[in-house]
C-alpha cells in the first residue's frame, strides 16, 4: 500500500469554494486507489475548530489527521513577540531588505511540527497544495525518498500582479514549483506557462467531478438562471458588473437563484431573485435551473462552477474570463461575451430558442464527459502516480 502525506491549509469538507472542492477530489482519488493518507492542515488558515477536526477524522478521508497551529496563543504577549513574532519575521523575510514579492506562508513553528510528522514516517508521495507553502519541502532532507508533488491551483503571480513586481514574483513562483518532482496544473494555460520555465514534470490535472445522477430529473425548472459564487474580490467585481449592467436589461419575470457568500455583498432585492447563502448540496439547485451564469471580469484559473454546470448539461453564459482553463474553448456549452447587451441577449436566446438551448446543453455534457468526468480523470492521474 502506497502512503501519501497530503497538506492542504483549508478544510476540504467546507465545500464553499472551488479550491476546497479541488482538494476534496484529490483526497477521494487517493482513497479510491487505496493509499494510506496522512492529512495535514493549518488551524487558523482553515478556520478549524474541534468540531471540524472531529468531523474530518470521522469522514474516512484520511488515516491520520494533523491540524497544526502556525503561531502560539497571544495570552503571554511577551513570549509571543520574542519567541514567535520576531524570529518568524526574519524567517519569512530572509531578505527583508529586498522584499520577496511572493507570499511565504510557512512559519518556523509550523515547519517544525511538519518535520516531526515527516521524521516519524516514510512516504511514497508528499503532496503540497499551493506554491506559497512550497518551503515545507525546500532543502528538507526529511522528505527522504518520497516523490514530491505540488498542486498549483492557480497562477499566483497573475493574481498578485497589481501588488508586486511581476518579474520577481514570477521568478520566485517558478523556483518554488521547480522544487517538486511533479507539478499539477489545473488548466491548460497554466500547464503551458509552467512547462515553459520549470524543469520538472508538469502534468495537466483538470478539475474532476462525478457525473451527476438524474441530470434531467426535474421537468419543470423553477429557476431560469443559477449563479454560484464565493465572496472573493473577483466575484464581487463581476457580480456588481452583472447586476448594474446586465440585470436591468433582462425581463422582470426571469427567475434567478444566487448561491454562496457573494450574497453578502449584493444589495439587490427583487421578487425574481432568490438568495441562498450556503447549500450543502448544489445538485438539487442545478437540476432545478435552466442556465448557469458566470460573470467573471478578472481572476485566473479554471472556474469550478463552470465545470459543475457542465456536468449537469447546463448551458453557461459567461465573460471571456469564464472560460479560462477550459480545455475546449469553443463548442463547450458556453456563450461568451464581455459586452453587457450581448451578455443579456445570450441569456434571452437560451431561454427562448429551444433548438439553441438543446445544442448548447449537448455541447456542455460532451465537454464534461470528455475532459472532467471523474473516472476518466482518475485514469490520467494513474499515469502520474504510477498506478497500473
Amino acid at each position: 500500500m502506497k502512503k501519501v502525506l497530503f497538506f492542504m491549509p483549508d478544510n476540504p469538507l467546507k465545500k464553499n469554494a472551488g479550491n476546497r472542492t479541488r482538494a476534496l477530489s484529490m483526497l477521494n482519488y487517493f482513497k479510491s486507489r487505496n493509499f494510506e493518507i496522512d492529512f495535514v492542515s493549518e488551524y487558523f488558515t482553515g478556520r478549524w475548530n474541534e468540531t471540524d477536526i472531529k468531523a474530518f477524522e470521522q469522514s474516512g478521508l484520511a488515516n491520520n489527521t494533523y491540524v497544526i497551529k502556525k503561531k502560539p496563543s497571544k495570552k503571554n504577549i511577551l513570549y509571543y513577540l520574542l519567541f514567535y513574532k520576531l524570529p518568524n519575521f526574519f524567517y519569512q523575510n530572509k531578505a527583508w531588505f529586498f522584499p520577496l514579492q511572493f507570499p511565504e506562508l510557512v512559519t518556523m513553528r509550523f515547519k517544525r511540527a511538519f518535520n516531526k510528522i515527516l521524521k516519524n514516517s516514510d512516504y511514497d508521495y508528499i503532496f503540497i497544495n499551493y506554491a506559497s507553502w512550497a518551503t515545507l519541502v525546500d532543502n528538507n532532507h526529511l522528505t527522504k525518498k518520497a516523490i514530491t508533488v505540488i498542486d498549483t491551483h492557480d497562477f499566483i503571480t497573475a493574481q498578485l500582479q497589481k501588488k508586486v513586481n511581476i518579474g520577481q514574483s514570477f521568478k520566485e513562483e517558478i523556483r518554488r514549483i521547480s522544487l517538486f518532482d511533479i507539478a499539477l496544473a489545473i488548466s491548460v494555460e497554466e500547464q503551458y506557462i509552467f512547462s515553459q520555465f520549470c524543469k520538472n514534470r508538469v502534468a495537466l490535472a483538470p478539475m474532476m467531478l462525478d457525473k451527476p445522477e438524474n441530470q434531467n430529473a426535474t421537468e419543470e425548472k423553477p429557476f431560469d438562471l443559477i449563479y454560484v459564487a464565493s465572496d472573493n474580490i473577483h466575484n464581487q467585481k463581476s457580480a456588481n458588473w452583472f447586476f448594474s449592467k446586465v440585470y436591468p436589461l433582462l425581463p422582470g419575470n426571469i427567475q434567478i437563484c444566487i448561491i454562496g457568500q457573494i450574497n453578502e455583498h449584493l444589495s439587490i432585492k427583487a421578487p425574481n431573485v432568490i438568495a441562498v447563502n450556503f447549500a450543502e448540496d448544489l445538485s438539487t439547485y442545478y437540476q432545478n435551473a435552466k442556465v448557469a451564469l458566470c460573470p467573471m471580469l478578472t481572476g485566473t484559473g479554471t472556474k469550478i462552477k463552470v465545470v459543475e454546470a457542465l456536468s449537469y448539461g447546463l448551458p453557461i453564459v459567461c465573460n471571456t474570463r469564464g472560460i479560462d482553463g477550459l480545455i475546449n474553448k469553443t463548442n463547450n456549452g458556453c456563450l461568451v461575451s464581455d459586452n453587457p447587451v450581448e451578455f443579456g441577449n445570450n441569456i434571452i436566446k437560451l431561454l427562448t430558442d429551444r433548438s439553441e438551448y438543446e445544442k448548447q446543453a449537448e455541447n456542455a455534457l460532451a465537454a464534461f464527459n470528455t475532459n472532467y468526468e471523474k473516472e476518466r480523470c482518475y485514469k490520467n492521474l494513474d499515469t502520474v502516480f504510477e498506478i497500473v
